[in-house]
């Protein structure tokens, strides 16, 4: 598959923020480089090439392909077919003085320069006419590639609501093309990355041959030191365009539209955050036979085209409505005819007398990847990540850039994600025990000395009824396997290991969320009793040598048994001391492989 937009792996740092700003679940794969770094690929498959990435991307990981360098390639061409360029409405707000960059291209052998305003005046009519035609009661507008798409990879039951007429750009090269005779190659100057794959398409006919974007047509103005302001001012050709320039902003078609139906029930939605959930609820409305408005004004970019994904320019919205208003003006004086009786709208009345409206229609393609995480059992991810509680698996710290622990879980379930990705198992991992899943011995010194604190500070101010939390007491438990070298001699280390892990999952069922365990080295383990006398600690550890008993790990039906050794925390006591009472505890208590108290 073509690979529209990709990851540029020596830039990419892992960060996530890829994945953050990405509308759909599966575009974003994580994977270890060979250096062992983490970085983020993009699979095209599941891509709606909305370029969110691209722009959210601050370390020139992400890029994308468009037809910049073989565009001006066959422009300087000797002898090659005539190229022509199809300039969208977003360039008038995107590039100071478009009359100038227009004449350097025409002197570069351009040959006609075209307005894509025009296609969006007749992509309005014909989709009126169509709607009226196919007695079409709810549509969703086309110009944006990542919306067509989505709803042809994501939501494919939305096909049918989607309008059956090409974008502007289309619509303006049919136009060229079937009714004005224009042949040669056409290059579309253009603010969005999705362009290139709705150009390719076979649904558009290969009418337009080039995708320019305008960042990428920045930058070789940049790189090549071209000085506009040198080159003589050159204008739009052919029949002039209504409003349609207005499509390039928010809600720009609604304004279209309302020349003729004022009254349309119309929803307006841009922006990636919110464009792709609202589609989701349309559809969930469509199925409960809810109502849903006439026509979904969307579009896929924050700001709409003037500020494209393909644009690479950072405009204020009050400079781009204040230029596209003062444009407005100016077609509305030229277009709209007003008579004693009514007004009429001269690109309207030109597309009725002149224009076939069917002749500017699309048909869509089911293209379901089925990318969507699903709720399912999480369990074996979660227990991968170490989230075995659920607090832990509701943390949404968006470090993963899912801003969800469960969507995390999806993702790797999916395979679409590693656990490395997780900063919470990150940290557990300094913290885990690899062999036991339980703390190792420098998170539980760390714990030890947390709580011997707290239980100080709980005892000092024990008569204070302000303090909601208090540790009443605490109890430490030592514990190891007795004869556990004979156990490694005997049946290998294999064997050995199996073992430990069975005391761990004792000691896991036997304690509560709010205990500490851990091991503290070899095989011996450590238990933070919290709230909870010697009296309370001797019952659950009794239930800890019943189970270690009980457990199958031994061959020919051995046992192995372990010695515990308690000491309730004083007043008095520090970590150090608490623990040499336990330890000695644990030290009497292996004479008789027994449990041993020491107060």
């Amino acid at each position: 598959m073509k690979q529209y937009i990709f990851t540029i792996e020596e830039n990419c740092t892992g960060c996530n923020k890829c994945i953050s700003v990405c509308p759909v679940d599966m575009a974003n794969r994580v994977y270890m480089a060979r250096d062992g770094s983490r970085k983020v690929m993009l699979d095209n498959n599941y891509c709606i090439q909305c370029g969110s990435c691209v722009v959210a991307c601050n370390h020139n990981a992400r890029d994308y392909l468009d037809d910049t360098e073989r565009f001006f390639r066959d422009l300087s061409a000797q002898g090659g077919e005539p190229v022509s360029v199809a300039v969208a409405p977003a360039l008038l707000t995107n590039f100071p003085e478009p009359e100038k960059l227009f004449g350097w291209l025409k002197s570069l052998g351009v040959e006609h320069i075209y307005d894509v305003s025009l296609g969006a005046d007749i992509a309005t009519w014909a989709m009126l006419k169509a709607a009226k035609a196919k007695n079409l009661h709810s549509l969703i507008t086309q110009p944006c590639p990542p919306i067509v798409n989505y709803c042809e990879k994501y939501c494919p039951e939305l096909i049918e609501n989607l309008a059956p007429v090409q974008s502007p750009l289309i619509c303006l090269a049919i136009f060229l093309r079937k009714y004005q005779g224009f042949t040669g190659k056409l290059a579309f100057l253009s603010p969005c990355i999705g362009k290139l794959q709705e150009i390719e398409d076979l649904e558009t006919g290969g009418l337009v041959q080039y995708n320019v974007t305008f960042d990428k047509l920045w930058k070789k103005l940049e790189t090549e030191g071209i000085r506009l302001e040198d080159y003589p001012p050159a204008g739009f050709e052919g029949m002039p365009s209504g409003i349609g320039h207005v499509y390039s902003r928010p809600g720009g078609l609604t304004e279209t539209v309302r020349i003729v139906e004022p009254n349309l029930w119309i929803r307006q939605i841009d922006g990636t955050q919110r464009s792709f959930s609202y589609l989701r609820e349309y559809l969930e409305r469509k199925n409960a036979n809810q109502v849903v408005p006439a026509l979904v004004d969307i579009l896929s970019c924050r700001g709409g085209c003037n500020l494209g994904s393909g644009t690479g320019k950072e405009l204020h919205v009050d400079d781009i409505d204040w230029k596209t208003d003062r444009r407005k003006e100016c077609k509305e004086k030229e277009q709209f005819i007003r008579t004693r009786d009514s007004v009429v709208y001269a690109p309207n009345d030109f597309f009725d007398r002149t224009l076939d409206w069917e002749d500017f229609t699309r048909n869509y393609a089911d293209r379901n990847v089925y990318g969507f995480f699903e709720d399912e059992d999480l369990d074996t991810v979660f227990g991968m990540l170490k989230k075995k509680t659920p607090v832990s698996r509701k943390i949404n710290c968006f470090a993963c850039g899912y801003g969800s622990c469960q969507r995390m879980a999806q993702a790797i379930k999916r395979g679409v994600n590693i656990p490395e990705s997780c900063i919470d198992f990150q940290r557990s991992e300094f913290k885990i025990d690899p062999l036991t899943s339980l703390l190792n011995r420098r998170e539980l010194e760390k714990v030890m000395n947390r709580l011997i604190k707290w239980f100080r500070e709980s005892r000092l101010h024990a008569g204070d009824e302000h303090r909601k939390q208090a540790l009443q007491n605490m109890t430490l438990m030592m514990m190891d396997v007795d004869d556990f070298k004979g156990v490694n001699d005997r049946f290998g280390h294999d064997v050995g290991d199996i073992a430990l892990r069975e005391v761990a999952a004792a000691i896991v069922k036997s304690t509560r969320p709010t205990d500490a365990a851990g091991r503290w080295g070899g095989d011996e383990f450590m238990v933070i009793l919290l709230n909870a006398d010697h009296k309370e600690a001797e019952i659950v550890s009794g239930r800890i040598r019943k189970a270690v008993y009980e457990s199958d790990v031994l061959p020919d039906g051995e046992r192995f048994t372990t010695s515990i050794g308690i000491a309730e925390a004083l007043e008095t006591d520090d970590a150090a001391t608490l623990f040499q009472r336990a330890d000695q505890a644990l030290y009497e208590a292996k004479k008789c492989k027994q449990i041993k108290t020491l107060r």
